[in-house]
């Protein structure tokens, strides 16, 4: 079997606006062998998901989406720990706590939306897996991103995975949104008191904002618990 080859420093070639990224060699053996890690384990979480799907697609309208989306890339995630470490953040803890590599995204009718949560949790739960304290974010009530999210582990702690959970109507609403969210989100990926980029200036991530609020204003919402 041939060895794996080490890997090297690496630098974020985008060209695009938002801070510069790199990682030394040795961060970035780091980061490379924790996202090979989620990646062997995603089959697993594969099927643990899509029995969920199965058990409440008749009785909740359950759908799984945007399963290509699964696996964070691995240079999306490259950067992602490059900013945070540039941040002072210790790289152990950004991967030890890091929840997001592994993620899926439910869909309920709004009707079935809470139960549907509900029996995730009992469904995940009978097969081993736990919540991740302090993971769950109920962002319903924020005008740019509405859905409830939470993460999910074995009990030794590995392998966590998130489910984003949307009704129907806010996915497509999200979808359409991604990349004015990102527009929105790069503003609070600059260090303080750097000025922003000429094409992100503050008009643009007002109009982003504004947007978004207008799509979501559309969306019928969700029983209430």
């Amino acid at each position: 079997m041939t060895a794996k080859k080490p890997a090297t420093a690496w630098k974020d070639d985008s060209t695009g606006p938002g801070r510069p990224a790199e990682l030394t060699a040795e961060q970035n053996q780091a980061v490379t062998d924790r996202w090979e890690a989620a990646r062997a384990a995603h089959k697993e979480l594969d099927a643990a998901v899509e029995a969920v799907e199965e058990a409440l697609r008749d009785s909740h309208g359950a759908k799984l989406e945007g399963k290509q989306h699964r696996l964070m890339g691995l240079k999306a995630f490259r950067r992602k720990v490059a900013l945070q470490v540039e941040d002072h953040v210790p790289l152990e803890a950004i991967l030890r706590t890091v929840r997001d590599l592994n993620r899926y995204t439910l869909t309920f009718t709004p009707d079935a939306y809470t139960e549907g949560v509900r029996h995730t949790y009992a469904l995940l739960h009978e097969r081993g897996y736990a919540i991740v304290p302090g993971s769950e974010q109920n962002t319903w009530e924020d005008p740019v991103y509405k859905a409830f999210r939470a993460v999910w582990q074995r009990p030794d702690g590995t392998a966590r995975f998130e489910i984003a959970f949307h009704t129907p109507d806010s996915y497509r609403v999200k979808t359409e949104n991604r990349h004015l969210y990102d527009l929105y989100r790069e503003s609070h990926l600059r260090p303080l008191g750097e000025e922003p980029p000429e094409n992100m200036t503050e008009s643009h991530e007002d109009a982003a904002k504004i947007v978004q609020q207008q799509r979501y204003g559309k969306v019928p919402a969700k029983e209430s618990k």
